[in-house]
Formats: C-alpha cells, structure tokens, sequence
C-alpha cells in the first residue's frame, strides 16, 4: 500500500452551512493537487455562501471543473477559473447554480447531478460521474499544469464546454482567446479586484491568469459564446465580457483529454509551464507522478500504529497533506514571478510562494513546515519581504497572489520570520528583513493593526485582540533584536512585550477593552465579543503566549486553573463553534498546552488526546470548523508526533502523548544540525492509546525532567522516548517552560 493511499481529500469538504455553524465547515476542496502545485483541478459545486474553495460536499450538482482552487479558506475564497464541462445532447451554456454570471438561468441550466458513491478523493487524483450526461470526469495534476480526462457514453456525440469568465466570489469582466490548430485554447482570464474575489473584492486581489491548453484530438466544430449570444465569423481570436468557447467532438471516439498549463505572468510562461511539465505526459502518467510525488512528500514522516487503525492513518496523512499544499507556487517553471509592483523578476536560489493565511498559520502549519519543509518556510520569508519592499514598509497579514488583503490582525510575516531564524533558517537577507520588523512596528504606514495607537498608549484602544497580537509581536521582535545584538531595541521591545498587563482588569480578572482615555469600557461578562477579532472575551484573555507565568501571576494560580478548567470543560470538542474552547478558530489552538505551564501537564495530554479523538474525523465533517490553508491540520500532525509550540520564536515546544507508538521524521540537511541522526524518532514505551499520561521523557537516553523540548533536540535528531502510564503524574516534570516572568526569563 502506498502512502498517499492514506489521503482521503473527501475528508473537511463541507462548506458553508449557516445552520451547522457561523463559519461553515472545514471548506477544503477535494481536487486533484500536486504537492504545493500551482493548480488544483476539481470540481466546483454551487457558487454563492462562503464556500470559499468552490465546492462543498452537501450540494447535490457540479457546474464543472476548474483548474485552480483554494483550499481550506474563508471570506468568499477566490480563483477557480478556466471551468471545463463535458456534456452531451443540446447545447446550455447557462448555469443554474453560478449567481456571479451576467447572465443567469432561473431553473436549471449545464450543471449535472452526481453522487458520492462515484467520486474518488485521493492525493493528486479525483473523478466522479456526472449522472446527468453519463460522463466520467477524472482530472490529476503537476507542478503548474492540470489535466482532465472525459469518457462519454457510447453513440453521443461529445462535447466540452469552458466557462472562461468564471471566477469564485465573482466573476472576470474580460477574458482573451486564441484558437491554434483546431486543438489548442490559449489566452487570459482577467481577475480585477473591482469584480469580487477575495473578500467579494474587499482582499483588493487583482490577477490575471494565462493559459495554453491542449485538447488531445482536434475538435470537430466549435462555437464562441458572450454574454449567452453567439459570435459568429470567430476564426481564430476573440475578446469578450464573458466568454464561452465550447467544442464538439465526433461520437464513439473514446475519451477526451485536455491538458492546461497556466501562469500568473504571460502566455509564453503558460507555453513553456505545458512545454516543462505536460506535453509529452498522458494523463495515467501525470497522475501517476502525482502519486509518487505526493509519496516522496509524505514520507517525511512514517508512523506505526500497532493498533492497524486505518482511520486513524487516514486522518493523520490526510492532515499531514492539508499541510503541504500551501503555500503553494507562484513563479513559472523558469523561476520568473510578478512582484508586488508589477514587474516581472526571477527567483534565484528560491520559489516565490503565495496564499500565506498568516493569522492562522503562524501557530502551527509553520513550526510544522520547520521540521518537514524548512525550504518551503524560506521561500515564504524571501516572498514576504518582496511584498514589504514593493507594497507595503511591512510585511502582509494575509497574502494571496502577491498582495496584502489587510485580511485579519497581528504581524504574522514578523513572527513566522523571528521563528525562521531563531531555528538557523537564515538564508534570506536578515538585515532587509530585520529592517521591516522595525518598520512594522513604528513606521507610520504599517499594516499593523491599531499601530499609531497601540505606541501611542500601550494598547490598542477597543481591541483586545489587536493589543495582544501586538504585544506577542514585540516579543518576537525583541528576540530577533537580541539575536543580531541590537540590545537598545531589544530592551524596548522587550518592555512592550509586556503591553498585555494594560488591558488586564483586576476588577474583573479578565482582559477588557479600554478607551483611549484608559478607562475601562462597560463590562458585559466573558461571552462578550466586543473587543475580540472571531473570539470573546473568555476565549482571547489566554493569548499571552510569550509570557504565561506572567498571566498566571495577574489572575492568581488557583484563579488561574478554575478558570482554565471551566474553559475546557465547557466546550463541544465536536461542535463547529463554542464559546469555550473553540478550536475550529485558531486563537485557541495553543491553549491546551498551557496548563503544562501551570505544572499541570496532565491535563494538557488528557485534553490534547480528546481534541484529537472529537475534532477530528474521516468523514466530510472531518474538521470541526474551517481548516484555515493547513493550520487545523498542522496542529493534529503535531500533537499526534508528541508536541506543539506554545510560543514561535521561542523554541520551545510544549509535550503532549503521542497519538502513534512510533514516528520518524526525516529530517533536512542544509537547516537542521543532525547532530545525532538523519532522522528524529518519537517513541513510546507502550502503547498510547490505552497509556495516556507521560511519567518521563528521554532525549537519546538522557533523562529530562520537563514537559517541554527545545528545537536543538529536535532539530539533533536521533531518539526521543515517551514513558507512559495510566495514571496522571506530574511529579517528573518539576521544570517549568521558560517564560520572561520566570527567574531566567527566556533562553535564547
């Protein structure tokens, strides 16, 4: 059995459902993907909601099949362009179910009915039949290019039909094609910002998308369509406002395939993406390839479960693939890329990368990616630098295809940085980027959130959320001070660091909003949003993730646990939203490791090991609430491998049981030392699954007495040994995690 024979891509694709949940499902698209590809060929269901990746598995049609998707993402999503239907019998061009059209049918238009049982979601892989014309659809993909194979019911006449003005959350006002040799479709789709898209256009993502596509046998007739009306005497060319071009094809021919190279810069980059990648490929062999990528990739990790759960495999390498989709390529095959002005450059010694979900990801999805794709953390930094010096004097919050959507709050791109380095990913230019952590924090024209004020009195007036993303920043930026011995701004940083304590209410033993006069705003009790960013009150008081002795000193250690007791026992671990412990939303995802911070590491295994068993599942409702481009993913991988990180930049990171008796963990030879080994191996004396309580660790046979390891232990390699029980014992960790309130405050 191969091990992307583990991935079900069906698992998180319920989208948006307002009776399920405010923020819908796990939104993860099932396409066919190649490991951080370009594309992502699959369907699309029923446009309109927050279904953000096109498709959601609760719908019951599919409008056809589009070369690129999001996966895993809110706020409306964006791209799925280039969408091919194959049909049969008369000729629709009109969709019933895509309300971003100019022109629109009021019943039912092409789209087709399918069912489950058809579908196959796998790693690199997905087919279904669409039951309304008896056609199986399969599509796979590669690096920068995707491809569909289309098998029609015997005597019809075959048809595909492309939709070239679609666009999720939107639509494209213009759309280029050529016709080249009675099989070839090239041209370009353009995606402005004033026509939806991300945030329904408030992202301000712009983008244009070049393709050369190439059918695999020469279409018999053809036809252009703008704006439902026919074009005639279109010979080879034609500019329009909504473009359709479809293509017949003689009856009883066998399959159809189409192959489609895109690019973000020009035609020629789509040309020589198809030249690269796909123009000597049949489909079996892209996929084929895909799979054995998709292996190499997921192999950096093995586990043993001596249990022979598959499900348990199933979610595990299904999460692990989550994580390694993006962020995803954004250079051509040649390594040219669109910066942030506009100009085309080349990527040298690096891949310029997109879709960084930075509020989310920088808690899990890239302390992972420093141990399975440290290469992939470096692109991203050199990327995110890109945008800082051509967009904006900081680094973006979230960025997608080259911009900054001002999407969320914090300064993610410091803290994914600060982490970067502080872990020896350095090769990126440290002063240029140490440069824009500075600017971040003080310069007039920051994306940070609140900014001006926040150094003008501490906090951010009215924001909870904004003042501790803030101050959590300034931590990370006062380590990356101290790093390069720049101590004046260390200290300062430092100072600012600790921001948290101004919106701590004593009165009420919560944080709490203040005005910009400092009084304290009228207290509506924990549940109250006002203040928080998709949290409470209850929920966003945690976030001191630098300083938690510091927290713990502020409410009182036995305030502390009864509060944080009462927060996890509140909680529906199942349920897509709560307002205890949430953790479809990311501003929990390191707070059950903090009760190891309060000398209760206990409770941190039992919590961590029912998170993983009720969040978390095979089934199409596999996340607990919307994965967020590889962070709910990422923190499984991590907790199931025996650990977390409380605070990035610190290297530290919090223990947890394991989920597997064993993992290896293949590690990188040009960012981790390797000390002891090529590979990490995580061990448990017995098995996990009936042990829950760790009553002592080994790091390569040395004894440690802490429930926390440093990135050099992991980063040696070698072998880390669980010992595990029935019972809860936290005598053996008598050393507390480091923490700026504790004697010695943080190691560096």
């Amino acid at each position: 059995m191969r091990i992307s024979d583990h991935v079900s891509t069906k698992i998180g694709t319920i989208g948006d459902m307002t009776e399920t949940s405010c923020h819908g499902g796990g939104k993860t698209h099932p396409g066919a993907v190649y490991p951080f590809g370009m594309t992502a060929f699959g369907p699309d269901t029923l446009e309109g909601g927050d279904n953000g990746s096109g498709y959601s598995y609760h719908h019951t049609t599919i409008d056809g099949f589009s070369i690129n998707h999001m996966s895993g993402v809110g706020w409306y999503g964006d791209l799925g362009n280039f969408q091919v239907m194959p049909t049969v019998g008369p000729l629709n061009l009109l969709s019933g179910t895509y309300r971003d059209a100019l022109t629109v049918r009021s019943d039912r238009g092409y789209e087709s009915d399918f069912r489950h049982e058809t579908e196959v979601t796998g790693a690199g892989y997905y087919a279904v039949t669409l039951d309304t014309y008896g056609i199986r659809a399969e599509t796979t993909a590669s690096l920068h290019t995707g491809m569909i194979r289309m098998t029609y019911p015997a005597g019809k006449a075959r048809r595909v039909q492309i939709n070239l003005a679609r666009r999720i959350a939107g639509r494209s006002p213009r759309q280029e094609v050529r016709l080249i040799g009675g099989r070839i479709l090239e041209g370009c789709i353009h995606c402005p910002a004033t026509h939806g898209g991300f945030g329904r256009g408030a992202g301000h993502v712009s983008y244009d998308l070049y393709f050369h596509a190439v059918f695999s046998e020469p279409w018999k007739d053809f036809g252009i369509w703008d704006k439902n009306a026919p074009v005639h005497g279109v010979t080879d060319a034609y500019d329009g406002e909504e473009v359709w071009f479809y293509a017949d094809f003689a009856a009883d021919g066998g399959p159809i395939s189409l192959k489609v190279a895109v690019s973000y810069i020009s035609i020629k980059g789509a040309r020589n993406n198809y030249a690269a990648e796909a123009a000597d490929v049949s489909f079996d062999g892209m996929r084929e390839a895909a799979g054995t990528a998709w292996d190499e990739a997921l192999s950096v990790i093995r586990v043993e479960d001596t249990r022979e759960d598959p499900d348990l495999l199933t979610v595990f390498y299904t999460t692990l693939y989550h994580a390694l989709l993006d962020p995803r390529v954004y250079s051509d095959a040649d390594g040219s890329y669109l910066s942030a002005d506009g100009t085309v450059r080349h990527a040298k010694d690096f891949v310029k990368r997109t879709v960084f979900s930075g509020w989310d990801v920088f808690r899990s999805e890239f302390p992972l990616l420093t141990i399975v794709r440290p290469d992939v953390v470096r692109d991203v930094i050199r990327s995110l630098i890109d945008i800082a010096e051509h967009e904006n004097v900081s680094f973006p919050r979230w960025e997608l295809l080259g911009h900054d959507t001002g999407c969320m709050l914090g300064d993610p791109g410091v803290i994914v940085t600060v982490d970067a380095y502080r872990k020896g990913i350095r090769d990126f230019d440290v002063q240029k980027a140490y440069g824009i952590c500075l600017r971040t924090a003080f310069d007039p024209a920051s994306r940070r959130t609140g900014g001006a004020e926040y150094g003008r009195y501490g906090y951010v007036p009215h924001s909870v959320s904004a003042t501790l993303e803030n101050a959590f920043a300034d931590h990370c930026i006062s380590a990356f001070a101290e790093e390069l011995g720049d101590e004046a701004n260390a200290q300062r940083f430092r100072e600012r660091a600790q921001n948290y304590r101004k919106i701590f209410s004593p009165e009420v033993g919560w944080m709490r909003p203040k005005d910009e006069n400092g009084n304290w705003e009228e207290w509506r009790g924990i549940y109250d949003t006002g203040g928080c960013v998709e949290s409470n009150i209850f929920q966003q008081s945690w976030f001191v993730p630098h300083d938690p002795q510091g927290l713990i000193s502020l409410m009182g250690r036995e305030t502390f646990l009864k509060n944080l007791d009462r927060f996890m026992e509140e909680s529906d671990l199942s349920a897509m939203w709560n307002e205890a412990y949430n953790h479809p939303n990311e501003p929990c995802h390191h707070l059950v490791h903090i009760f190891t911070d309060a000398g209760q590491p206990h409770k941190t295994q039992y919590w961590v090991r029912r998170i993983q068993q009720e969040a978390y599942n095979t089934t199409e409702y596999g996340f607990c609430g919307n994965e967020d481009v590889g962070q709910m993913s990422a923190w499984f991988v991590l907790t199931a491998l025996g650990f977390h990180m409380m605070a990035p930049g610190s290297n530290i990171f919090h223990v947890n049981t394991p989920l597997f008796r064993r993992a290896e963990i293949r590690l990188d030879g040009t960012y981790h030392s390797r000390s002891v080994s090529d590979t990490l191996v995580v061990e448990c004396d017995r098995d996990p699954k009936d042990f829950l309580y760790i009553y002592g660790i080994d790091v390569n046979g040395r004894p440690v007495r802490r429930a926390w390891l440093t990135w050099d232990e992991i980063a040696s390699g070698g072998v880390i040994t669980y010992h595990l029980t029935d019972t809860p014992d936290d005598a053996w960790a008598a050393q507390l995690p480091p923490s700026p309130s504790l004697p010695g405050g943080t190691p560096t």
